[in-house]
């Protein structure tokens, strides 16, 4: 869709050129941006089974109802199937942090994907209870168990040392935990959990997005036949790289180079570099476990050795 001015600027035109602009204008769509999103996700779902005999069953959003309930609203497929929202993990995740970022400015206070409502339930908590825990409460009921565990608590466990364990950090302040608590209560309800089993995302889509604005973009005015190519360069080079770009010059009668060739070749593999290397470390899980495997045998190398390197050590 291509988005038209509030103000209709043919009126200033003079008639014949108004009929020459008609023939030539390329807006479909009268409203704000906002609007034509939801009008654009309407008509996608409106005309799936029409133009690709397929029924939408999902739609996976940012927490942006409008979009949703537009497609509610239109009932794309009558009684036969309910479009169900499925939350995007990613925005629920930045949602959490952004919520909390915002009570501490307010108030003035200093992965996977999941199968089980329950589990997620318990990971959204563990923070929290980790937070306030103290050395004659300890609430870690909550972390991950075992070794591997990013709860230094829960490793002391592991290992037979809970008895002995002392938290390293103070709990904490009441106030701040009254503060958070609504935000855990509301991001832990069951409703919104349910709607992110399967660790949906729109990662792929907003890559995608991305590429597309690089050659469109999207805060500039574009009409439907730049915004075509551009989606269609966009997805030749999110599918199979910039080799097809270079089929797409050779078609048209532009003559390609050795060169031309080669640097297609070596953007190709440094996307796939960069993208295997994202692949191994995406684990938070991961991640996570290596650093308390690292933390675990560097503590226990100090008790063997003693304390190797502090402030003033050497004084």
């Amino acid at each position: 869709m291509v988005l038209g001015k509030k103000e209709d600027s043919t009126r200033f035109l003079e008639p014949q050129r108004l009929l020459e602009h008609k023939d030539i204008c390329s807006i479909n769509h009268k409203g704000s941006a906002g609007k034509m999103k939801v009008d654009a996700v309407k008509e996608m779902f409106t005309r799936s089974v029409v133009k690709h005999g397929v029924k939408y069953a999902r739609y996976i959003g940012d927490g942006d109802s409008k979009t949703f309930k537009g497609i509610l609203d239109v009932n794309p497929y009558g009684g036969d199937l309910l479009v169900e929202k499925k939350e995007c993990v990613g925005h629920v995740q930045k949602r959490m942090g952004s919520r909390l970022r915002k009570v501490k400015k307010e108030k003035g206070l200093g992965g996977k994907g999941v199968e089980s409502v329950e589990d997620m339930k318990n990971s959204v908590w563990a923070t929290y209870y980790h937070k306030s825990s103290t050395d004659d409460k300890p609430q870690h009921q909550y972390c991950p168990s075992g070794p591997s565990s990013w709860c230094k608590w829960q490793q002391a466990v592991a290992d037979d040392r809970a008895e002995n364990y002392v938290h390293e950090q103070p709990p904490l302040d009441d106030k701040i935990l009254e503060a958070m608590k609504p935000i855990y209560e509301n991001l832990s309800s069951e409703d919104l959990l349910r709607r992110c089993l399967g660790a949906e995302t729109q990662n792929n889509n907003e890559s995608l997005n991305s590429l597309i604005w690089t050659f469109a973009p999207k805060h500039i005015h574009a009409g439907p036949q730049t915004v075509e190519i551009a989606n269609y360069i966009a997805v030749c080079i999110f599918n199979e790289g910039f080799l097809p770009i270079l089929q797409i010059f050779s078609t048209m009668g532009i003559k390609i180079g050795h060169n031309a060739f080669v640097f297609a070749q070596q953007r190709d593999n440094t996307r796939i570099d960069r993208s295997e290397r994202r692949v191994s470390y995406a684990s938070m899980e991961a991640r996570t476990a290596r650093r308390s495997e690292r933390a675990s045998e560097n503590s226990q190398f100090e008790v063997e050795e003693g304390t190797l390197y502090e402030a003033g050590i050497a004084d």
